[in-house]
C-alpha cells in the first residue's frame, strides 16, 4: 500500500499540470484571438487639411456685412448669395467686385487664401460652420463708376 501512494500522488500532480497546461493554452488563444481582432479593425482614414477646408467652405452664403474701403457698404449687397460647391462658385446680387461665376483653388498650399477664375486671390479671414470672412482687394471696373465697387473689400458672410 505505501508504494500506491507516491504513484497516487505522481498522478495527481500529473493531471494537476495538464490542468494547468490546458489553461494556458487556453488563455493564450483567446488572447491570440483577441490581438488578432483589433488588429483586423479597418483604421479611419482621417481627411487630409484641404479636404476639410474645402468641405467647410462649400455651403450657401448669405451676406451679413460688406465694408468697402472701410465704410459700410452692405445696403449695395442686398440678397447676395455665394454659393460654393467644391471649387466652383456662384453669386446672387455679387454686383462688381463678384462675378455671377466661376472657379478657384487654394493658393498653393496655402489654405487660407483662394485664387478666383478671375485672378483676384481671396483671404479667408475666419470660417466657421456658421461664419465665412473674406477679404480681397478689386480693382476692375465694369462701367463708369469707381467708389464702392472697387477696393478693398470684406464680405462676412453666415449660412
Amino acid at each position: 500500500m505505501m508504494e500506491s501512494f507516491p504513484l497516487n500522488l505522481n498522478l495527481n500532480l500529473l493531471k494537476m499540470t495538464r490542468k494547468i497546461t490546458y489553461t494556458r493554452i487556453l488563455f493564450g488563444a483567446l488572447f491570440f484571438a483577441l490581438l488578432l481582432t483589433n488588429a483586423c479593425k479597418k483604421k479611419t482614414v482621417e481627411p487630409d487639411a484641404r479636404t476639410v477646408q474645402l468641405e467647410k467652405l462649400t455651403s450657401t452664403w448669405k451676406v451679413k456685412t460688406v465694408d468697402n474701403d472701410g465704410s459700410d457698404v452692405t445696403s449695395q449687397y442686398t440678397g447676395f448669395t455665394l454659393i460654393i460647391d467644391q471649387l466652383k462658385y456662384s453669386t446672387q446680387n455679387g454686383g462688381n467686385p463678384w462675378p455671377a461665376s466661376g472657379t478657384y483653388d487654394f493658393k498653393g498650399s496655402d489654405l487660407t487664401k483662394l485664387v478666383r477664375s478671375d485672378n483676384v486671390e481671396v483671404s479667408i479671414d475666419e470660417i466657421t460652420d456658421k461664419t465665412l470672412i473674406l477679404t480681397f482687394n478689386y480693382t476692375t471696373v465694369n462701367g463708369g463708376r469707381v467708389n464702392g465697387i472697387t477696393g478693398n473689400f470684406t464680405f462676412s458672410l453666415t449660412k
